[in-house]
């Protein structure tokens, strides 16, 4: 085994590290619906059981940093056709706090992969478990979510996922976003209704409770 010439942090397997293969899967020209797009994988940036997320740049006429989330397990049929619905919903929307869903595909062994735009940020819980979000700056970050989730409501729009690992701030800024939006409704299988609103809203309920939980003692009060 040896380090991947081209990703440090991979290890190359018969000439080809992890990252490689991902993106020679991705290089096929249904992939992602965006033929002249070369993406590259800079770096993992965290991994489920049953999903991988990546760091990724686009090489097309403009450099972007972009955020590519793979599932492990094969799509439900019709993933496909729910993604660019949801895709179309979204842009109407066109909210701050969500990271727009560029493109998708489904590879030759069934496995999807979306392609978002990527938003500098921690996890809200890390960052007010570390000190680097105040009580007051979390509690108005989350108004504004839970605004903007009422908001995709009204439209028919459901996150279906909200939990401390896809709800990022940037501390510097105060501003929360909102990742993977309607990735759950991608997934439902055939014959299975996908979440409904009220997920969202006892998610938001119980996030509220573990940023509490999470927020470091007042010395003050001790």
């Amino acid at each position: 085994m040896a380090t991947c010439g081209r990703h440090p942090n991979g290890t190359r397997h018969g000439g080809l590290c992890a990252a490689c293969l991902l993106e020679e899967a991705l290089a096929s020209p249904t992939a992602l619906r965006q033929p002249e797009r070369i993406i590259t994988i800079q770096l993992p940036l965290g991994r489920t059981l049953g999903s991988s997320v990546f760091l990724v740049k686009s090489d097309g006429p403009v450099v972007r940093l972009l955020r590519l989330k793979t599932w492990h397990a094969a799509a439900p049929r019709g993933f496909m056709s729910r993604f660019e619905r949801l895709q179309r919903q979204l842009s109407d929307w066109d909210h701050k706090v969500v990271a727009a869903p560029l493109a998708a595909c489904v590879n030759r062994l069934g496995c999807a992969s979306v392609l978002d735009e990527f938003r500098q940020g921690v996890p809200i819980l890390e960052a007010v478990a570390c000190g680097r979000l105040d009580a007051a700056s979390s509690a108005a970050s989350l108004v504004t979510l839970t605004t903007a989730v009422r908001d995709a409501h009204v439209r028919g729009l459901v996150h279906g996922s909200i939990g401390g690992g896809n709800v990022i701030v940037d501390p510097m800024r105060a501003t929360a976003y909102l990742l993977d939006f309607g990735h759950a409704g991608l997934l439902a299988r055939d014959g299975e209704d996908g979440p409904g609103t009220s997920a969202d809203l006892d998610s938001l309920t119980r996030l509220h409770e573990a940023i509490r939980m999470a927020a470091p003692a007042d010395p003050q009060r001790q």
